[in-house]
């Protein structure tokens, strides 16, 4: 699941973060794995800009990146959220703080003006 369809650079005065500059060529490099402590057996991949030597992880691209809660079912929320459920009925349903909520909200208004929305919907058998 990518973020956006360009991958950028984490760095703003970079000039890779910018997207048409971004589109041009491949700016970052592998450097090296780590683990987060949580899960030491998954490795994952790190990577540095090869402009300003800015480096960051995998996890950077993708659309939960710098989450700390990924238990939040953004169906289940765009769905209440729609159906004009309040904050503080979404705080309590979700247990979480109302900035968790208005960052997801912010983030899934972000992907769909970028119109790179990819939604993941289980099939099930019937």
């Amino acid at each position: 699941m990518q973020y956006t369809t360009i991958k950028t650079c984490p760095n703003s005065k970079c000039r890779y973060h910018n997207p048409e500059h971004a589109a041009q060529k491949r700016w970052y490099q592998p450097h090296g794995y780590y683990s987060n402590p949580k899960e030491p057996d998954k490795k994952l991949r790190r990577y540095r800009c090869s402009t300003c030597g800015r480096t960051f992880s995998e996890t950077y691209f993708t659309r939960d990146w710098h989450l700390r809660r990924k238990d939040i079912d953004e169906m289940d929320l765009l769905f209440e959220w729609c159906k004009g459920t309040s904050m503080k009925d979404l705080t309590q349903r979700f247990h979480c703080s109302v900035r968790a909520i208005e960052n997801r909200i912010e983030r899934m208004h972000s992907l769909a003006a970028s119109k790179d929305v990819v939604l993941e919907i289980e099939r099930k058998s019937l």
